[in-house]
């Protein structure tokens, strides 16, 4: 992350609400947030804007929902703290920054605007995920890929190249299985990788993903929710039972788990 970046100092200014835009890196807009604004607005609880003056147009960094309410209820100008002398891809940074810790910006949002602030670790993911044909995002396709948080742990604790050995041996083995590029899938496997490489994984587990997930899923029930380490070793502990099913003790094959 570039802990570099000089902020300009702010100003407090009205602003016409016109002149406002969005920014790629903002979340998207709630319909019914903007409606609730509108219906319950109160003028003290307003606070301010935060913006950008960048190209002659006011880049809202902050504040988009409310800017959306204002103009809804026919404001024209609003109480802005003003920016200047920002580039893109600061502004992009001032969001994440401005944002962490809050409950209304998602590890997937912060993620976002990491690839529109060019963060080094944020881009570093993006190719290796779009390299496997991934995509990051939400929505029910095996490709979509809503869990940030698993790959920023697999990048920390293991590497670039275990996550981009743990998405190829995802997309050659369950690539039909929508759930199977979930955080604990991600994690385990990443697990598995990290202990035995890729293995002829892909050949053992094609038709075994329905029992490993109900035997993780099981044990989660039995024994509550518990920290990614300790979950990914479960899940890989799973794997490597059904990767050894059918060999013998003598089989080099044979994999041994060892609780590290």
């Amino acid at each position: 992350m570039n802990t570099n970046i000089k902020y300009t100092s702010q100003r407090l200014e009205q602003i016409a609400l016109a002149e406002c835009v969005p920014t790629d890196y903002q979340r998207n807009t709630s319909d019914r947030q903007v409606a609730d604004i509108v219906k319950n607005f109160n003028e003290s609880k307003l606070g301010t804007l935060t913006v950008s003056l960048r190209d002659g147009k006011y880049h809202i960094i902050d504040g988009l929902h409310r800017a959306k309410a204002l103009k809804a209820l026919g404001y024209s100008h609003a109480l802005s703290v003003v920016l200047t002398d920002l580039t893109y891809e600061q502004e992009a940074e001032f969001f994440r920054k401005q944002n962490q810790g809050k409950r209304n910006i998602t590890t997937l949002d912060d993620f976002k605007a990491g690839i529109e602030a060019k963060d080094e670790m944020c881009l570093k993911i993006n190719d290796i995920v779009e390299a496997n044909s991934f995509h990051i995002g939400r929505g029910n396709s095996f490709y979509k890929i809503a869990s940030v948080q698993a790959l920023y742990i697999i990048s920390k604790d293991f590497g670039y190249r275990t996550l981009d050995d743990t998405l190829c041996l995802l997309a050659n083995t369950w690539s039909d299985i929508p759930r199977a590029s979930c955080y604990e899938c991600l994690l385990g496997v990443a697990e598995f990788v990290s202990r035995y490489g890729m293995a002829d994984f892909s050949e053992r587990m094609k038709d075994k993903y329905a029992v490993v997930i109900y035997e993780y899923d099981d044990a989660m029930r039995m024994h509550g929710s518990i920290n990614s380490v300790t979950s990914r070793k479960r899940f890989c502990r799973i794997l490597v039972a059904h990767y050894n099913k059918g060999l013998n003790s003598r089989n080099k094959k044979r994999l041994v788990w060892e609780d590290q």
